[in-house]
């Protein structure tokens, strides 16, 4: 048992490579400018979301079906059910541990729209598959080496007035980091405010930001960051309020795990298990 023990102990002690491909591409489809952000584990798991500057809305392509002339989305427009896009992506490219692809752009189709090719803009690709030695040294080193700031990512939830894009930055031989987020009209398209962070969230994908009504003022205009890209127990999230009065978000006096909240009593309840803990904390927001 004890020796089981350890090797599990061991296990955890490794360190982890932040696995992933993360790509950006911009450009214009017919007169629309367009911002694709992609995430990807292999080229069988991935996915997209895209900004058209045009509307102000973001699009989720979901799962593709791989065909003779390449990767076929089909995705709503403008959230309206009745009308339907076909887009067709022809290169992407996945290959593992190499952070500067030779080709630069991606090139596609839109059914609605026609032709189009984006120009890559940013572009992290680090691909370990446990136990694989050759795999661990390439990506090690790569990922040991790869820095760089204030790169934005594009959130895929967003509020009536507001769309967000974290701004990430990596230092060697660490993980990607949130270092700030930049909120962005959805009217005008316009940055409305930056908000810088210095809790060393680690970044997920298109899920760190989470969208509600936290101040109890009916208006779901509010935002978590989070530091997982799902609802686990002891992951903690802060929570910004936004400010009509100022037109600005401000960070709330709420920081915690597993935020539970009462829109009768306007109590926050924050929630962190400690083996067999339960500890419970609340805040009243006033």
């Amino acid at each position: 048992m004890n020796t089981i023990k350890y090797i599990l102990m061991m296990v955890f002690l490794i360190p982890q490579v932040a696995e992933a491909v993360y790509q950006v591409y911009a450009g214009n489809i017919e007169d629309r400018k367009v911002e694709f952000y992609i995430s990807a584990i292999s080229k069988n798991d991935f996915d997209i979301i895209y900004l058209d500057n045009k509307t102000k809305t973001i699009s989720y392509l979901g799962l593709a079906r791989k065909g003779d002339d390449g990767y076929h989305f089909r995705y709503n427009i403008n959230d309206n059910l009745d009308t339907k896009d076909s887009i067709i992506i022809k290169n992407f490219n996945f290959n593992e541990n190499k952070n500067n692809h030779e080709d630069n752009h991606l090139v596609g189709s839109s059914q609605i729209f026609g032709d189009f090719k984006l120009e890559k803009k940013f572009e992290y690709n680090v691909k370990w598959e446990n136990g694989d030695d050759r795999n661990w040294k390439d990506s090690k080193q790569l990922f040991d080496n790869i820095e760089f700031k204030n790169i934005e990512f594009l959130q895929r939830s967003s509020t009536k007035d507001f769309y967000f894009k974290v701004v990430l930055s990596k230092k060697k031989k660490e993980d990607i980091k949130i270092t700030g987020i930049n909120v962005y009209s959805k009217k005008s398209g316009e940055l409305l405010q930056t908000i810088k962070s210095s809790k060393g969230y680690i970044f997920h994908t298109f899920q760190a930001i989470r969208i509600g009504d936290f101040d109890f003022d009916g208006n779901k205009n509010d935002f978590s960051l989070n530091n997982s890209e799902s609802y686990a127990v002891n992951v903690p999230q802060i929570y910004y309020i936004y400010d009509d009065s100022q037109n600005k978000y401000i960070e709330a006096n709420l920081e915690g795990y597993s935020i539970q909240f009462d829109s009768e009593n306007k109590i926050a309840t924050s929630t962190k298990t400690c083996g067999d803990v339960v500890i419970y904390s609340s805040n009243v927001l006033l």
